[in-house]
Parts: structure tokens; C-alpha cells; sequence
């Protein structure tokens, strides 16, 4: 059984070697790993619902994490 993940395909002994320098690219990556993995979530449209719900999830938690790391900072100030 082949074994795609994020850093590529573990069965072959591929590895992908981006590196993401930003949130964006990491959203990026992560909804292309989703549409990989998982083509049973696309839809006839080729859109994915799923893997859109997730990358709200994390739009959610980068910009949590953004504001508390604010506000860590300004309270160090």
C-alpha cells in the first residue's frame, strides 16, 4: 500500500523538500496533501468542501495564535 503524507511518498522513499516559509504557503501545501490523499472528498466540480473547511480551520488557528503572540509581546513591552 502506497503511503502518500505530507513530506511525500514514504513507500517509494520519496520526500518532498519545499520548504514553507509562510502561513500561506503552508495552507497551500496542506490543501494540495488534503486533494491527494483524499479524492473521494472532490466533488464533480473539482472543488473539495472538506479540504476548504479545513483550511478555514486554520486560517482560525494562524490567526489565533497570531493574536495571542501579539498580545504575549505587548504585555513583555
Amino acid at each position: 500500500m502506497n503511503t502518500v503524507g505530507p513530506q511525500g511518498n514514504f513507500a517509494n522513499g520519496g520526500t518532498n523538500r519545499h520548504q514553507v516559509r509562510t502561513y500561506a504557503e503552508l495552507q497551500e501545501q496542506l490543501h494540495r496533501d488534503l486533494m491527494a490523499q483524499h479524492p473521494e472528498w472532490i466533488d464533480a466540480e473539482g472543488n473539495c468542501p472538506t479540504c476548504e473547511s479545513y483550511d478555514r480551520r486554520l486560517a482560525e488557528l494562524i490567526s489565533s495564535f497570531q493574536s495571542a503572540n501579539r498580545q504575549s509581546i505587548a504585555q513583555a513591552a
